[in-house]
């Protein structure tokens, strides 16, 4: 590629670099009551006070670097909210960078993916800035980076980074265990599980031994909640409620606005069995998809369709994972934003149109209609009830895409393979 070419390309990415930042540092209200909850836990840290220790938190440890990060540059709460934004801003820069690597070694048109990308951040509004969870989406995505390359253990490591930044990316451990274990083997594959082991232990290790029992907590203190509001359950439930054939209202919790409602309790208790039933699901199909294809020729190690399947099932995993647990905060969106572009096979074009509809309607809901949602006005319910089943045909979308065998006429990725 002559310099001029190089030039060119590498421009892309740079203009939509700029373009998030305006929409960060521009179109977006800086703040909220998460941030000043990350402020306190910052101002704690400053004050020489040990996290897990001498106060409780919620979050795992490396979420609380992220908290102290714009505390070193200022201390007040509007400086404190501008230098958070900025820190979220970046990781979304990453994250065009990420995307721009891979989708040229995906052989597909890097000014859609960017486009794509752009605007479903346009589309998810100020929770994009209001929450961190863009940081530990983005580190999933580098982990999806490295495993799609070949580099396997700089993959296994950063997935330790983002379980220890937010537990969810956890779910993407069976589906790099099923397409390691099917190409190379148990021997090789379970080295690469005890790296992974071995960097969750370097981080946690510290956490563990100031103070076990809080550190715990905090990847536990979500499964003690009850049936959230936006949940997909507590979203049947409010339908159901309109249609009169069951009784449920929104009522305030101690994290949240839940739903109160004599199926409530018994939804809460099943949605941790359906939330692993719904993953174990999309494992076997994974699993299944890559033995009829093992071997094909679009299906060898990272070729067209291994890699679509990967980069499909793992979005589909993440998916699945927010759509059936029992809370479905409006933060928890911001997982699969930086990854749907990278979907790939027959409803791509679809799928990207529903999640820009889903990513519109959970900022639709939160923050601009979050208290008519809880005096129970029908149009936001309305609202919730669309939102939760888009995401669900998303799913579906994802597992039901087959990687097509010719990726020259549909621009499906040819990954050339990096040595581990």
């Amino acid at each position: 590629m002559s310099n001029l070419s190089r030039l060119k390309w590498m421009l892309l990415p740079l203009a939509f670099c700029i373009l998030i930042l305006v929409i960060y540092m521009f179109a977006f209200q800086h703040g909220g009551s998460d941030i000043g909850l990350y402020r306190y836990y910052a101002s704690c840290m400053k004050e020489g006070l040990v996290p897990y220790k001498d106060f409780a938190v919620e979050y795992p440890s490396i979420a609380l670097l992220l908290f102290y990060l714009p505390y070193l540059v200022s201390h007040d709460l509007a400086g404190y909210n501008t230098a958070f934004a900025v820190e979220m801003m970046l990781f979304a820069m990453a994250g065009v960078w990420l995307l721009f690597g891979l989708v040229r070694q995906l052989q597909t048109r890097p000014w859609v993916a960017l486009s794509c990308y752009a605007l479903i951040v346009i589309a998810i509004g100020d929770i994009a800035v209001e929450r961190f969870d863009i940081v530990p989406a983005i580190i999933t995505l580098a982990a999806l980076y490295a495993f799609c390359r070949g580099k396997y253990e700089v993959a296994w490591i950063v997935l330790a980074v983002g379980v220890m930044t937010k537990v969810y990316p956890a779910v993407l451990v069976p589906l790099f265990l099923i397409y390691q274990w099917q190409h190379h083997g148990w021997r090789r594959t379970l080295s690469h599980v005890a790296i992974f082991a071995l960097a969750l232990m370097l981080i946690a290790g510290p956490a563990l031994w100031i103070g076990r029992g809080e550190f715990i907590h905090s990847f536990t203190v979500q499964s003690g909640r009850a049936l959230q509001l936006e949940s997909l359950y507590a979203s049947l439930l409010l339908l159901l409620n309109s249609l009169g054939l069951v009784s449920a209202v929104p009522v305030g919790g101690p994290m949240s606005f839940d739903v109160s409602s004599p199926l409530a309790q018994p939804l809460a208790k099943c949605a941790f069995f359906i939330v692993g039933a719904a993953l174990v699901a999309v494992y076997f199909m994974f699993m299944r998809r890559i033995r009829r294809n093992l071997g094909s020729p679009t299906h060898i190690e990272f070729g067209a369709g291994a890699t679509t399947d990967i980069l499909n099932y793992s979005i589909a995993a993440v998916a699945v994972f927010i759509a059936t647990n029992k809370v479905f905060s409006p933060q928890f969106i911001l997982w699969i934003c930086p990854l749907m572009p990278l979907f790939s096979g027959r409803w791509q074009k679809v799928g990207w149109m529903v999640f820009l509809v889903v990513a519109y309607l959970t900022w639709y809901v939160y923050p601009m209609n979050y208290f008519g949602l809880a005096d129970g006005q029908q149009v936001v319910t309305n609202a919730l009830v669309l939102r939760n089943t888009l995401m669900i045909l998303l799913i579906v979308l994802l597992v039901m895409s087959p990687a097509h065998e010719s990726t020259a006429s549909v621009g499906l990725p040819v990954l050339a393979p990096a040595e581990d």
